[in-house]
């Protein structure tokens, strides 16, 4: 996976770009960008573009979404994906171990992330507003826009309709690959789906089991 818009959106917001580097007391490298540092490259006098620094943003953030992959051992939708990659983007690999090692489920996460905020006390404030905002990132619902199947979905069935079954259940941390093929993995999460939800467990999605995935109609 790779950081969506809203995860984008809540780093740059959180970074915030500066165009001339800086060093803040203590640290031992410059900053500069959207809190683009560790580069021995970037000293007292380096002012960079705008566009070097999105550029700059777009490359670091490539390491991150690799700790994130690497890291979380649970299935994540994109929501969750950016409000983690957010927290390591301002952590560290290290801050995201700690989180991970203290949650079993994903339930978990939003308020472990509050909970383990960081370490910086002089920006302990701005540090908890962050991580509030991506708690509520993590919980925030992905926007599904395949189309509501009108058809019993099965085994061996095909389409973009599909795939809204299996965008759903991956809200629900099926982990799938939203392929649009109904095959044998897609049938297990249904079952698994309808089991937890004392429907009954045929693996089959029809009109009971499209509303209770959310279909309105």
């Amino acid at each position: 996976m790779t950081t969506g818009e809203k995860g984008l959106t809540l780093i740059k917001k959180w970074e915030g770009c500066t165009l001339k580097a800086y060093k803040l007391t203590g640290e031992k490298y410059y900053t500069i960008g959207y809190g683009h540092s560790f580069d021995t490259s970037i000293t007292a006098g380096t002012v960079w573009t705008k566009q070097q620094a999105e550029a700059a943003l777009k490359k670091d953030l490539q390491k991150f979404e690799g700790y994130v992959t690497a890291d979380v051992p649970l299935p994540l939708n994109q929501h969750q994906f950016d409000a983690l990659v957010s927290y390591c983007y301002n952590r560290g690999r290290g801050g995201l171990r700690q989180l991970v090692a203290a949650c079993k489920t994903l339930a978990d996460y939003p308020a472990k992330m509050v909970e383990l905020w960081g370490s910086a006390t002089r920006y302990k404030t701005g540090l908890i507003n962050r991580r509030k905002a991506e708690a509520a990132l993590f919980v925030e619902p992905v926007l599904l826009t395949y189309p509501v199947p009108a058809r019993t979905l099965r085994k061996g069935c095909k389409g973009d309709d599909v795939k809204w079954v299996q965008q759903r259940l991956n809200v629900e941390g099926a982990g799938l690959s939203v392929d649009g093929d109904f095959g044998a993995l897609t049938r297990a999460a249904v079952i698994e789906y309808r089991l937890r939800h004392g429907l009954a467990v045929d693996g089959i999605v029809g009109p009971v089991t499209r509303k209770a995935l959310g279909a309105t109609t």
